[in-house]
């Protein structure tokens, strides 16, 4: 009899942990669509600047259809309800040819290091292309593009035609 209830309390114990682990940390599914002209913008980066004090911003990357679904940097999925600015940018991509040429086994290492130090290139830094949309969305001091996320599902979609 003793065991049986040994058992009865680690099964009580373990609904109640695992209860808890459902608690509602107050994030809200945050989507949309970004296109750029009328075309969906894949590869964009979307980050949600919040604009309260102790508030979380939170960012996404768009798939091929323009698509994203945005999150914090805390546990949770999604955006906590808030006012935010949302900035949005994509690089084009830049290849390092001599990179290539090391994967390739064209050159060693230390040849790739020296032709990084004649360019002036710091270790392990790449090379960053041009923005790909308009200036103005790549920055939270010149963005128009805004986001106000409430506890309604329904109004948490925001799609930006850039």
């Amino acid at each position: 009899m003793k065991m049986k209830t040994l058992m009865l309390l680690a099964v009580a114990a373990s609904a109640i942990l695992v209860s808890g682990c459902g608690k509602d940390l107050g994030y809200r599914k945050t989507t949309g669509v970004v296109t750029l002209d009328g075309s969906p913008l894949a590869g964009a980066f979307v980050t949600f600047v919040a604009q309260g004090q102790g508030a979380e911003s939170g960012a996404a990357t768009t798939n091929e259809k323009g698509e994203y679904s945005a999150n914090s940097g805390s546990v949770g999925e999604g955006l906590k309800p808030g006012e935010y600015k949302v900035t949005i940018s994509k690089r084009e991509t830049v290849v390092d040819e001599d990179l290539e040429r090391l994967k390739a086994g064209e050159i060693t290492d230390d040849e790739y290091q020296e032709i990084k130090a004649k360019r002036g290139m710091k270790e392990n830094s790449g090379s960053v292309g041009a923005n790909l949309v308009p200036e103005e969305y790549s920055s939270a001091a010149t963005t128009s593009l805004t986001a106000t996320v409430t506890d309604n599902p329904k109004q948490n979609v925001f799609n930006f035609d850039l």
